[in-house]
């Protein structure tokens, strides 16, 4: 199962109910990647405690990744996936939004979005590794594709309650000018990757949104499944974490609307369009998140590093920084 939901650690006084909340100081921290590191994926492998990150294709790697002991202090190791393999449209802008999971002890599984030279547009593709920090080997070609409606982007995994395996993913619309943009969700095999089962569709855009809705990340807590999403443009200081709940993992999702959401926008904690998160349940005893926001306080001109929350609050279908 997914080690980032299985690494043990036992913190004395954990409430009931909410995430440690009297235990982890709950606090926006960052960046703690102080340079361009997009649309951060999350994973803590299960055999050390090292948290690894990685992000959108920036510096000259396909997928950076960093680590930390400690979820504070990171360091850019390398590139995680340093041959995308030669189905991959070298001429189009990056591999996007990776997110890494360890489905069983030593078995990791990347999730990405990337143009293939065989379709119009992008597609989600997956990489398996026996090593969080790489190098991960792509598949032979993507995992599926949906070039109708605009392409797909921004895959992520999640793990539900009992050992179900899950993949959710936006459908990319707005690239195509659609004023629709879902997130849906499907099964996945042992392996991670291999789709099955029936598509949901979990969230779309509606007016609050803006254009869009993306970057979709899964968790659960306590008898709530809370599906963390970006909204608004990526490049305007509108974007933000928001977030809908369910109490089955296929649905149907509520959005959270004021005053328990957005999560996070521009102003809360100095931040300035803050977005692409992750969200990681360790041991049903915490949860972590990471996500961007542009470092220069105005613009993605001058790059979007990575920010932290540790121990965030879930309580009741409401999620927070700190309860």
């Amino acid at each position: 199962m997914f080690s980032a939901a299985t690494f043990t650690i036992s913190l004395l006084g954990c409430l009931v109910g909410n995430v440690c909340s009297n235990v982890l100081k709950r606090a926006v921290t960052g960046p703690v990647i102080d340079q361009d590191f997009p649309d951060p994926g999350l994973v803590r492998n299960g055999a050390d405690g090292v948290w690894y990150a990685y992000s959108t294709s920036s510096g000259g790697k396909n997928i950076p990744v960093a680590k930390s002991t400690d979820f504070s202090t990171w360091t850019i190791v390398g590139d995680a996936l340093p041959d995308p393999g030669d189905w991959v449209d070298s001429s189009d802008s990056g591999l996007w939004a990776p997110d890494v999971r360890e489905i069983s002890s030593g078995y990791y599984v990347m999730y990405y979005s990337v143009k293939p030279t065989s379709a119009a547009h992008r597609c989600v593709a997956a990489a398996t590794s026996n090593s969080p920090e790489g190098p991960f080997t792509a598949q032979s070609g993507p995992l599926f594709c949906d070039d109708s409606e605009g392409g797909v982007i921004d895959i992520s995994g999640f793990e539900a309650p009992g050992g179900g395996l899950y993949v959710t993913w936006k459908v990319d619309g707005n690239s195509i000018g659609s004023s629709h943009t879902p997130i849906r969700l499907q099964h996945v095999g042992a392996d991670g990757y291999t789709v099955d089962g029936d598509v949901y569709q979990l969230i779309d855009r509606d007016a609050a949104d803006g254009p869009l809705v993306e970057a979709p990340s899964l968790v659960y807590w306590d008898g709530w499944y809370y599906l963390f999403f970006s909204s608004n443009l990526y490049d305007s200081t509108y974007y933000d974490i928001s977030y809908a709940v369910s109490q089955s993992v296929t649905g149907p999702y509520t959005k959270v609307g004021a005053p328990n959401a957005p999560f996070l926008v521009t102003g809360d904690d100095s931040l300035t369009a803050p977005g692409g998160a992750t969200v990681i349940n360790v041991l049903d005893q915490y949860v972590n998140m990471v996500f961007h926001a542009d470092l220069n306080g105005e613009n993605i001109n001058g790059g979007r590093g990575m920010w932290s929350a540790a121990s965030i609050c879930l309580d009741s279908g409401v999620a927070k920084v700190s309860c």
